[in-house]
């Protein structure tokens, strides 16, 4: 276990490390999110996704989905966060910055000690996603993506589409037949309530009168 006390303090930099692939979305420096950040949200939605499939009657297995979501962008630490609208007209970039980002979780991996073969195997399925659980993971970061723009109004009607197709695409891979039954019914209810951002009435603090929540300063 002596190799943990390092490993702590590495992913402490996950605080710092920003995703700048959102400055092409015009992001403002100020408004970008630490890869901890991101890592947090993604494992909470993973989590929750996982678990109602699970209860639901689905073969998953909750636990690999929330390792694969704590560490599935911990290769960009050291670089290789590469906006997807910037791969998807350039794709000889984002296949380098996928391999170099490949090569950092090889790095990182020496400070997993007794489990660094896991850390790399884990690495390489979430770059590559073909489990249900890795596919749930990636699914909950997509989804993470687009409630993170709309939080900073960033989010335009064609990351409606853009995202619906990348999501859809992991349903589709997956092969637990629940899974993918109740995966899809959940995606159109969250695109219809996604862009809502009333969290007065989403967290039932408005009166019937509809009276606005006074602020004290």
């Amino acid at each position: 276990m002596k190799n943990l006390s390092n490993l702590f303090k590495i992913v402490q930099l996950t605080r710092a490390q920003v995703q700048y692939g959102y400055l092409l979305s015009g992001i403002p420096k100020s408004q970008l999110p630490s890869l901890a950040e991101h890592h947090y949200l993604v494992t909470f939605i993973a989590w929750q996704l996982a678990l109602n499939l699970e209860q639901a009657g689905a073969n998953i297995d909750v636990q690999k989905v929330l390792e694969y979501s704590l560490v599935h962008d911990l290769g960009e630490l050291m670089g290789g966060d590469v906006s997807a609208l910037y791969g998807k007209v350039n794709p000889k970039a984002k296949k380098f910055a996928k391999a170099f980002e490949e090569e950092n979780q090889k790095y990182l991996s020496k400070f997993f000690g007794s489990n660094a073969k896991q850390f790399k195997q884990m690495g390489k399925e979430i770059l590559d996603a073909k489990s249900d659980e890795a596919l749930i993971t990636k699914v909950a970061d997509y989804m993470e993506c687009a409630i993170y723009k709309v939080y900073v109004n960033s989010f335009r009607k064609s990351d409606i589409e853009f995202n619906q197709a990348k999501i859809e695409g992991f349903i589709k891979k997956m092969k637990d037949k629940t899974a993918k039954k109740l995966l899809q019914e959940f995606l159109t209810d969250w695109l219809t309530a996604l862009e809502d951002k009333d969290y007065i009435k989403i967290l039932g603090l408005s009166g019937k009168d509809e009276s606005p929540v006074l602020v004290y300063e």
